[in-house]
């Protein structure tokens, strides 16, 4: 119970960061807000795999996916604050 708690809570705060940052990509025109937009919009669809729990047999395939989106999101941020 709390696991999914914990889980909507970060893709609910993954979802306000991505529309923040798109509000301020609106307003200032800063490629570092696109990367922001898209790291966190790849958090979210992390977290909603995470949260599915998908069936056993595909579960090393999905975790080698939601690894790969870990490093993406990661790789977006830097970039992002690189950028700036």
């Amino acid at each position: 119970m709390m696991e999914t708690i914990l889980a909507l809570t970060a893709l609910v705060l993954a979802l306000a960061l991505a529309w923040i940052s798109a509000m301020a990509y609106r307003k200032s025109h800063l490629r570092a807000a696109l990367y922001l937009i898209a790291a966190f919009l790849l958090l979210a669809i992390k977290k909603v795999i995470e949260a599915l729990h998908l069936a056993a047999w595909i579960e090393r395939d999905v975790s080698m996916a939601v690894g790969g989106l870990e490093v993406l999101v990661l790789i977006l941020i830097i970039l992002a604050l690189w950028k700036r």
